[in-house]
């Protein structure tokens, strides 16, 4: 039976801001959605982050989630990927789950959240096992949507930085959208990434990202008041 929403063409094409997007009709990816849902590890405090639910406070969070929402509006034809800086609390990776959410569920393609920090330590089990280290990155590197959650969290460390380097070469060489959320600071103020991780990388994550500066009062304290 043909699909009475797309005609049986799969897609449908709204004009949002003056340009014609494309979305998947929810006949043709409704039953994949679960479960790439499921397979995108996105941890279960952050299941139901949705752009509706985010209530931006200062003028960084509201530009924060316009700039996430444009992202989705025109996945899969996007020319950069988003990079959101501040300090803890202020929804940096609820928003940016929100953006893999979207994808996922209205766009139907698949994505990858990935805790830098656990991802390290799953890779370090790995040395103790028979489970693999590549089959691990490969997972996380050539996911089509990459959330890259709380880089420089962990220990500074040469391998850390070298874990970094592996993933942000990757994905830059290929031109894969990445989202990164990070503590540190890009322009003063607060511990910097050039501290942590080398130059190079930094360039290349100026290159592939755009650089967005999400601050506010922690949303985790003031929640409790």
């Amino acid at each position: 039976m043909t699909c009475q929403i797309c005609g049986g063409s799969g897609w449908i094409v709204k004009e949002i801001d003056g340009r014609s997007v494309s979305f998947r009709c929810k006949c043709q990816f409704e039953k994949f959605s679960k479960i790439y849902l499921k397979k995108a590890g996105i941890p279960k405090r952050y299941q139901n982050c949705k752009f509706s639910n985010y209530v931006p406070k200062t003028a960084y969070q509201l530009r924060a989630l316009k700039e996430c929402e444009r992202f989705f509006y025109l996945f899969p034809f996007v020319e950069k990927g988003l990079l959101l800086y501040g300090p803890p609390g202020t929804g940096k990776t609820h928003l940016a789950t929100a953006v893999l959410r979207n994808v996922i569920k209205y766009k139907g393609q698949k994505g990858v959240f990935c805790d830098f920090r656990n991802l390290l330590l799953t890779i370090k089990s790995t040395y103790d096992t028979n489970e693999s280290e590549v089959e691990i990155i490969e997972n996380v590197v050539k996911a089509p949507l990459l959330i890259l959650d709380d880089v420089g969290a962990e220990r500074n460390t040469d391998w850390a930085k070298e874990k970094l380097n592996l993933i942000i070469n990757y994905r830059y060489i290929n031109n894969l959208p990445t989202i990164i959320t990070t503590n540190l600071s890009f322009d003063g103020g607060l511990e910097q990434f050039s501290s942590k991780f080398d130059s190079r990388t930094e360039s290349r994550i100026h290159e592939m990202c755009k650089i967005i500066k999400v601050e506010g009062d922690d949303k985790r304290k003031t929640d409790t008041l």
